[in-house]
């Protein structure tokens, strides 16, 4: 069945207070006739009064299917015509056009019979189908609804609403600010050009919201969910989604299931809910929560807020000065370039600062912290292990190399409470607080004295071969007595 609404119209068709659903007559044949067969006008047997004592029209502009084209619509507002005797009827066959009434009292529904062809004009519209349907709207206000069958629903200009029932439906919004709702079934919609309200039901929808701020809900199920142009807010429902915002700055959930979830360009908010996610945030200063279940988080350029939520997640934040926290769960962290903030929380964490100025505090739980390495113009990296016994893990010219800036340690705990890992070097003697002997072999030493900027310091030296120049160094905050259990160096 294909509908036309060819003119914009205010009111809505198919339902008076008093007569009920305007319902199919059993008088409809199945056959559409031969192609040559002579027209033969609709008659209407018992019109609606409009208020006034001109009766509705119905006129043929199609061929004979071999059915009864007798619209009965019946009319309760006058006694002498026998009154409401149950619910009126209407069979219509293929190609014809119609005119009704639009003088009713609340909106409702049209039931057509078996038709395959029906062009409406003036109106707006509710469709109950059994099959399939393809309703074209108007450049006005159009209502439709597709109920049972699979429906293809295109609608033009105007702030349209759309409902897409139970089947596989397509529904188009247009031009204006729509609302279109997909119902049961694997639904396919799209918002186009206005900022449009999509519900895509249950089912496996894709939903994209095109040009404009949409608002998209995608139900149960497992659905595509594209924000495209606007400042989108999304919430995807249960299922295993993937959601796009794209451009400009979105509002996006996952809820339940195992999100994908993509924030495109702009500074988008993205809350994966739960389930075991991955969280993109791109272009952009975006905000990002995982939420429960073991998360991948991924900052992109810009930046970035990053909180893993609980479970056991992973975390980049690309590029970027970034602020990553990983909430409860064992989690795996790295900043990427720039100044980063990380804080592992509770949980055993593995943290890497990578490149640039970062501060990195491991939380609860035995940590495993990485600052990175430090470039020139760079003042290193500060680390805090907190609570646990945590492992602070430094590469051959890392901290320190030739004068450059020292990685800083706030609470190394000596003897047995943390550990310092070097990487890199060959077999290493200890010669506690002697300084380096200027012999052949890897040394290391620590030096206590007092810091401009941090007063009592204990710093820390590694060379690999000869001389007195150290090819790693650090800073401990405090007076600490170092021993060669608290340095394990690795060739």
């Amino acid at each position: 069945m294909t509908i036309k609404l060819l003119k914009p119209f205010s009111n809505v068709l198919g339902w008076n207070a008093k007569k009920g659903l305007v319902e199919p007559s059993d008088s409809s044949d199945p056959s559409r006739g031969d192609a040559e067969t002579q027209r033969d006008p609709v008659e209407e047997t018992d019109p609606i009064s409009r208020g006034d004592t001109q009766p509705d029209t119905e006129t043929n502009d199609g061929r004979d299917t071999g059915g009864s084209d007798t619209p009965d619509r019946g009319d309760d507002r006058d006694p002498d015509r026998g009154g409401n005797d149950g619910p009126p009827s209407m069979s219509v066959s293929a190609n014809i056009f119609t005119r009704f009434d639009t003088n009713l009292a609340e909106p409702g529904f049209l039931t057509p019979g078996l038709a395959n062809g029906l062009n409406i004009t003036p109106g707006n519209i509710w469709i109950d189908w059994n099959g399939e349907n393809a309703f074209e709207g108007t450049h006005g206000v159009d209502k439709a609804w597709g109920l049972w069958g699979d429906d293809d629903i295109y609608l033009y200009d105007g702030n349209d609403v759309a409902y897409g029932g139970a089947g596989n439906d397509l529904l188009h919004g247009g031009r204006g600010n729509d609302a279109l709702y997909g119902g049961i079934g694997n639904d396919f919609i799209i918002g186009d050009v206005g900022s449009d309200t999509i519900d895509g039901g249950s089912g496996n929808d894709r939903l994209q919201g095109g040009r404009g701020n949409d608002m998209i809900n995608g139900g149960d199920g497992n659905d595509r969910i594209l924000g495209e142009e606007g400042r989108d807010v999304v919430r995807a429902g249960d299922g295993d989604d993937f959601i796009e915002g794209g451009d400009d700055n979105d509002l996006m959930w996952g809820d339940e299931g195992r999100d994908t979830m993509l924030g495109g360009d702009g500074d988008d908010q993205v809350f994966g809910g739960i389930g075991n996610d991955l969280l993109q945030g791109g272009l952009g200063n975006d905000h990002m929560e995982g939420g429960g279940g073991a998360d991948v988080l991924v900052g992109d350029q810009g930046n970035d807020l990053i909180n893993g939520g609980s479970g056991n997640d992973m975390m980049t934040g690309d590029l970027g000065n970034d602020e990553l926290n990983g909430g409860t769960g064992n989690d795996t962290m790295e900043g990427g370039a720039g100044n980063d903030i990380m804080r592992g929380g509770e949980g055993s964490d593995f943290i890497y600062g990578d490149g640039g100025n970062d501060y990195i505090q491991g939380g609860g739980g035995n940590d495993h912290i990485y600052g990175g390495t430090n470039s020139a113009g760079d003042i290193g990296d500060y680390l805090f292990g907190g609570e646990g016994y945590d492992l602070f893990y430094f590469d051959f010219g890392d901290s320190g190399a030739n004068g450059g800036p020292r990685d800083v340690i706030q609470d190394f705990s000596a003897g047995g409470g943390d550990l310092m890992v070097f990487q890199g070097f060959g077999a290493t003697t200890w010669r506690g607080g002697d300084g380096f002997s200027g012999g052949v072999g890897a040394e290391a030493y620590f030096e206590q004295t007092v810091s401009d900027e941090f007063g009592a310091v204990t710093h820390v030296y590694l060379r690999d071969d000869i001389g007195h120049e150290a090819d790693l160094s650090l800073t401990l905050l405090g007076y600490i007595d170092l021993t060669e259990s608290d340095v394990f160096v690795i060739a």
